[in-house]
């Protein structure tokens, strides 16, 4: 629970915080405890703390505590103080429950003659104490009535702390006499009754009470705890009680099981308890739950408890799955794959299984047995489409959906064909891993999903049908559209309610709306989907979305201290699921938001700095797509640090790869459209070759597109690419114009890194016809915004070029590196007050 707690915090809001409290016995816990371990990673989640180690008390403490207890001078306590410690060894509890027992047996009594506190010294040096804090207690425990010890063996079968209502529930079921002997321990201080709870003092109280059990005895005991409260759960509906009873019995396990009937009994109750956990997104309880219940079906269980065996062992794999706990996931795959009576019995496994393999960075295999699958069910998807082909099936789904109205289709009827709804499933499922690894195929899957909901009805499904619709309308350049069926996605998910899809559907409902909306805004349902998904425990859509929360605050301008933060937390939760398909798409990006910082010795030796590294890594995982992400940051940020020749050669790379035809459509790509024609226009003002004029008008025409559906996220884009090509054929006028316009454009729109950018390149160009003066009002605005966004590095190497070309016109108070440039507004009233005059 605290782990998932730590995952979701980098998305919650600032003013929620969790405060732990926890206590452990450092010596019982090794290196590898989970406990340990979660305490070594703590500090990667930017969480504090602290551990305060209780040692045993010396002699000093011990006497200030007696001495502020019997309200006398240390001076009269330190004889005394040192019986105490000599005895206790200083051990908080034994001393707590030695000055107990010394007032409770007439050696340290309140004098009425004397109006304070005394003691017999000798009597307390002569008193024999166990070394062992656990067998005092048992000591102490046996000297009260059987029927308080009774009650106290039963308390310590359910730990720590139980509800007072659960004794009084199992006393009426057991028959013997529970609460008044409980509160007898209690008043002897061995318990606290506290908010309705009976708690033991300490846990070597409980531990001595359930050492008293013999323990051969212990299993039959819990066992039939267990089954005293499991039958009234079921019939309250009690899933708390439900919980500690089916606990109870599987503390028993298999060796208390009377015969076969009990044992199917039992394993049932489990599948009920696991499924119960699960709805609460309690996946470990659950796989522990289901694993017990498979552990009560005995030999030739397949034969003679067919379909409670199959539905517990889909559970564990299901679970075991959600957990990254691959080992169990294959035993008890295999067990359903050996034993299953028809294939349609194997389709919830393979299912699971091609979910493990993509999960896992088998991409291919996924792919292969998601196809394999999906034929056998009749659902042939053909692989080789063209584009001309697959534009006219996108048109024939489009006219076919045409004769419904969105409320038609939010009240059509539901899916009822056992076979079609499981290729629902499959094809669902291969949207993602064909977009990695055969991009071609992937509309063809959206396609069949939308014509299998027309011609069967609605199914769980149907969501992530209709969203990837409104994803390719989108890419076709029908926005508008596009984000119709993106609602309409949304609408179907809040009817059907399934959690299992949520995330997925709002990753991909989300990009399709920030080409509508602003990104600033529809950005944030990607935090909820991040969250709906891990809650969900669908891990690998929690972290597409929170990979796609990342990298749009990036390119939306959000400031780089809190992208920074975000990334981390998308990072952190990519490495520990171990999902290297998403990481090495994600590490570029991760990798220039440090060189806009700047690096400290923390960031200085990650992996995403180091070329060298990523290279070798992108090389072993041979994914286009992640050496297409990793050109075009290297092209990126080689523009903005003026490294003009690696600018080239990574710019040639990149395009180079996108030969390769995707249909996905994310908020990325316009940056990559937008960052594509400035490098173009740029490397054609070095080179004069027309191919890269082309190029950068292409960009130029697909901001425009994308403009028209949603000015405030693309229109000062398209600006700028207009201001650089009028910049590239001469017409300098046209270009004053349009830098203005995109960076009045740029602020309306809160795009702030892109308004530092206008701010730059229109520097660039006065300095480049020979305005200086009006060249450097726009570079210190650069550097204004650029430290605003919080980009020190780009602040300091923008200060350094401004320093070589200015010097000789720079003001007497010149800028600082890395400083905020306020105190220079004088200087930039020109630049402004242009700005502020130019009409969009």
């Amino acid at each position: 629970v605290i782990n998932q707690l730590l995952l979701a915090s980098g998305s919650m809001p600032e003013n929620k915080r969790f405060f732990f409290l926890g206590c452990c016995r450092e010596k019982e816990m090794n290196n590898d405890h989970p406990f340990w371990t979660m305490l070594s990673n703590v500090s990667h989640f930017g969480v504090n703390a602290s551990l305060i180690n209780l040692d045993c008390m010396d002699k000093d403490t011990i006497n200030k505590i007696i001495s502020n207890l019997l309200c006398l001078s240390p001076r009269l306590t330190r004889t005394l103080s040192g019986i105490v410690h000599h005895k206790t060894k200083g051990n908080p509890l034994f001393f707590s429950r030695l000055i107990q027992s010394l007032n409770r047996d007439g050696l340290l009594w309140l004098s009425l003659s004397r109006r304070r506190w005394e003691w017999d010294e000798e009597k307390i040096q002569a008193r024999q104490l166990p070394d062992d804090v656990a067998v005092y207690f048992t000591s102490t425990i046996t000297r009260l009535p059987h029927d308080v010890q009774a009650a106290l063996c039963v308390l310590s079968c359910f730990g720590a702390s139980t509800e007072c209502s659960l004794m009084q529930t199992l006393e009426g079921r057991l028959n013997m006499p529970l609460v008044a002997p409980l509160d007898v321990a209690a008043t002897e201080g061995l318990l606290d009754k506290i908010g309705g709870h009976y708690r033991f003092v300490h846990d070597r109280v409980q531990e001595s009470a359930y050492n008293m059990m013999r323990p051969d005895e212990r299993c039959l005991y819990h066992f039939r705890y267990g089954l005293a409260l499991a039958s009234i759960s079921m019939v309250d509906g009690n899933d708390s009680l439900l919980f500690q009873a089916v606990s109870q019995i599987n503390r028993g396990g298999p060796a208390a099981v009377e015969n076969d009937d009990q044992g199917k009994t039992i394993a049932n109750l489990n599948l009920i308890a696991g499924k119960k956990a699960m709805d609460m997104s309690d996946f470990t309880s659950a796989y522990t739950f289901f694993d017990h219940g498979i552990s009560y079906l005995r030999k030739n269980t397949w034969k003679n408890n067919y379909n409670l065996s199959l539905e517990l062992h889909e559970a564990a794999a299901k679970s075991s799955f959600v957990l990254g706990d691959i080992l169990s996931l294959q035993i008890v795959s295999e067990q359903v794959l050996k034993f299953a009576r028809s294939f349609e019995d194997k389709l919830n496994i393979l299912y699971i299984t091609i979910s493990a393999f993509a999960f896992a960075s088998k991409i291919d295999e996924s792919v292969e047995t998601g196809l394999t699958v999906l034929s056998q069910l009749g659902e042939d998807i053909p692989s080789c489409l063209s584009i001309k082909e697959t534009k006219f099936h996108i048109q024939q789904t489009q006219s076919m959906l045409s004769e419904f109205s969105e409320k038609d289709l939010l009240n059509y009827r539901f899916m009822t064909d056992s076979r079609k709804l499981f290729a629902m499933k499959f094809l669902a499922k291969l949207e993602v891993s064909l977009q990695m690894i055969k991009p071609a195929m992937q509309p063809i899957v959206t396609l069949k999903m939308v014509q299998l909901t027309i011609a069967h009805g609605l199914s769980l499904m149907t969501p992530i049908g209709f969203a990837n619709f409104g994803a390719l309308l989108t890419r076709l350049g029908d926005a508008r559209e596009g984000y119709r069926y993106a609602k309409i996605a949304r609408g179907l998910l809040e009817k059907i309610n399934s959690k299992e899809v949520s995330g997925e559907v709002i990753a991909v409902s989300t990009e399709v709306m920030c080409f509508v909306d602003p990104v600033q805004t529809a950005n944030e349902f990607h935090s909820q989907g991040h969250i709906i998904a891990l809650a969900a425990g669908d891990v690998v859509h929690a972290m597409l979305n929170i990979l796609f929360y990342s990298v749009n605050l990036y390119w939306s301008g959000k400031r780089l201290s809190v992208v920074k933060e975000s990334f981390a937390v998308a990072r952190r939760l990519m490495e520990e699921q171990n999902h290297a398909q998403f990481l090495y798409n994600f590490l570029p990006g991760q990798g220039s938001v440090f060189r806009m910082i700047g690096t400290d010795g923390e960031d200085a030796n990650n992996i995403a700095l180091d070329d060298e590294r990523m290279e070798q890594k992108l090389n072993e995982n041979n994914n286009p797509h992640q050496w297409m992400t990793w050109y075009f940051q290297k092209m990126y940020i080689s523009l903005l640090f003026r490294k003009y020749d690696d600018m080239k050669r990574y710019a040639v790379k990149y395009f180079s790869g996108k030969q390769l035809k995707s249909w996905s459509l994310l908020f990325v790509h316009s940056a990559h459209a937008f960052y594509e024609g400035l490098v173009s226009f740029r490397i054609y003002r070095e080179s004069n070759n027309s191919e890269w004029i082309e190029r950068g008008r292409q960009a130029k025409t697909q901001l425009k597109q994308w403009a028209s559906s949603s000015e405030w996220n693309f229109q000062n884009k398209f600006l700028l690419l207009e201001a650089e090509e009028a910049y590239c054929i001469g017409n300098f006028e046209e270009a004053k114009i349009s830098y203005d316009s995109a960076i009045v454009s740029a602020r309306a729109h809160r795009f702030l890194s892109e308004e530092a950018l206008g701010y730059e390149l229109a520097g660039y160009f006065y300095l480049e016809v020979g305005q200086k003066k009006t060249a450097m009002d726009y570079f210190l605005m650069a550097h204004e915004r650029y430290h605003q966004w919080g980009a020190l590095e780009k602040v300091n190497k923008l200060y350094e070029f401004v320093q070589m070309s200015f010097s000789a016109i720079l003001p007497p108070s010149g800028i600082e590196r890395g400083a905020s440039t306020a105190s220079i507004d004088s200087h930039t009233s020109n630049a402004d007050s242009r700005k502020r005059g130019t009409p969009l």
